[in-house]
């Protein structure tokens, strides 16, 4: 309307019912007043309000209303983010697009989307990666969501989800059946996705549930969080080293030479080698990858001898160790109720102008932090406790059915290297004293 207006003679005003339904904020009100200051022959007047724009008396009241109007936007935003969230904190569920793995009323779950999001949340701890789960997912049917923009832009094209679109579905508090609220005004703010679990809706220091069916346990969920948080963080400090991504042999990034302590690397034996049909691979101690270039080793017969000795130590374990004592992942919801009672305490302490503003932001923060420990601690409880109860018992049924990124994770959580030392030259058959395995602490 104001380009029309500017550049449009045909046009002489405007005629609006009420100040506040042309504008309601200031902003928008001086772009109306400084394009009829310009204009002394536009027309704008309301039919209620007594505004007419074409003075300036008439520009100064429209202006007073318009903060009026931006005010009472400011109260209504309140007043619905709080509603929300008291709302959230009920479980209630309210309206928005249908989630990955649920039906389209939200609450039952979708037949097939909710299995494979079911088995990706637990072969995340296993040390299955997010693009493995990207590319089965695509194969599956599972698309990326276009909106008219996105298709206007690239075509009516499959497109495949993203990694930060599957890293936010298996996150979701949704999954285990845990009510999250977000305000609206923070959704705007980040400009990025934003991490669900830090969302989760407390009362009395225990998640609220929400109407529909969860897909797994909050245990499951809690495990997958975990491990994509320490992903997150290692890539976010510069920890995670190429070899330690690559999922083709399974002690790449753990077997290191005998000699200089570098890791080793799995690579092919040339066609020509007598070893190339016998064994395909070897793992070896490379002077162009900075290692010293002194060891090498077959790599099938390496990697066989250390899984034997990796399941033994399982089955030793499961033999002699006394049942630990049951993880109790409520340990801190008294706190975390505690807490929830000592920030309205604040409020009620400021509101009755006890303490000052500064004061009440100063302990409110320090309780916010405090329980925001005390939830990632909880969630590192409900973790633990899913791999005590399941872990072990069927780790040794399951094995041969893990993929090769499964196993090496779970081999590098009681492995800590494979040191393989120097055999001399000239054929000769595998030793396997030559092989240590030094155990993680």
């Amino acid at each position: 309307m104001l380009v029309d207006l500017e550049v449009t003679t045909s046009i002489r005003g405007v005629l609006f019912c009420h100040s506040d339904r042309l504008a309601r904020l200031e902003y928008d009100a001086a772009r109306v007043n400084r394009l009829f200051q310009m204009n002394s022959k536009l027309l704008g007047r309301s039919l209620s309000g007594g505004v007419g724009l074409s003075t300036h008396e008439g520009r100064t009241m429209f202006m007073m209303q318009a903060s009026v109007g931006g005010m009472e936007v400011h109260n209504t935003k309140r007043r619905v983010t709080r509603k929300n969230k008291r709302l959230a904190e009920q479980g209630v569920m309210r309206g928005g697009r249908r989630p990955f793995g649920w039906a389209a009323d939200r609450e039952s779950l979708h037949p097939v989307e909710s299995e494979d999001l079911a088995e990706a949340i637990r072969a995340i701890p296993r040390g299955t990666k997010i693009g493995t789960l990207r590319k089965e997912w695509f194969t599956k049917g599972h698309k990326k969501k276009q909106t008219r923009k996105g298709i206007a832009r690239s075509g009516a094209r499959d497109m495949p989800l993203d990694h930060n679109t599957v890293e936010h579905i298996l996150t979701n508090p949704r999954n285990c059946g845990y009510m999250s609220y977000i305000p609206q005004a923070q959704r705007q703010e980040e400009k990025s996705m934003l991490w669900l679990p830090d969302y989760v809706v407390y009362t009395d220091g225990k998640p609220v549930l929400g109407p529909w069916k969860a897909v797994v346990t909050p245990e499951e969920w809690a495990a997958c969080v975990e491990v994509i948080k320490e992903r997150k963080d290692k890539r976010r400090e510069g920890l995670n080293k190429p070899h330690e991504t690559a999922d083709k042999y399974v002690l790449s990034g753990i077997a290191r030479c005998g000699i200089c302590l570098f890791p080793m690397t799995a690579n092919w034996y040339s066609k020509q080698s007598p070893s190339y049909e016998r064994y395909g691979y070897r793992y070896a101690c490379l002077s162009n990858h900075g290692g010293c270039g002194g060891v090498s080793r077959v790599g099938p017969p390496v990697e066989e001898l250390v899984i034997e000795a990796f399941l033994d130590e399982v089955r030793r374990s499961l033999r002699t160790v006394v049942k630990d004592t049951e993880v109790d992942e409520t340990v801190h919801d008294e706190r975390l109720a505690e807490i929830e009672r000592e920030i309205e305490e604040v409020n009620a302490r400021r509101k009755a102008k006890r303490i000052t503003m500064s004061r009440a932001l100063d302990l409110i923060e320090e309780l916010e932090n405090e329980g925001s420990e005390l939830k990632e601690k909880r969630q590192k409880l409900m973790a633990s406790k899913l791999q005590r109860k399941t872990e072990y018992p069927t780790l040794l049924k399951e094995w041969e059915d893990y993929t090769v990124a499964e196993k090496k994770h779970r081999l590098k959580q009681d492995i800590r290297a494979v040191i393989v030392h120097p055999q001399g030259r000239g054929r000769q058959p595998f030793n396997p004293d030559l092989i240590e395995i030094e155990w993680a602490s």
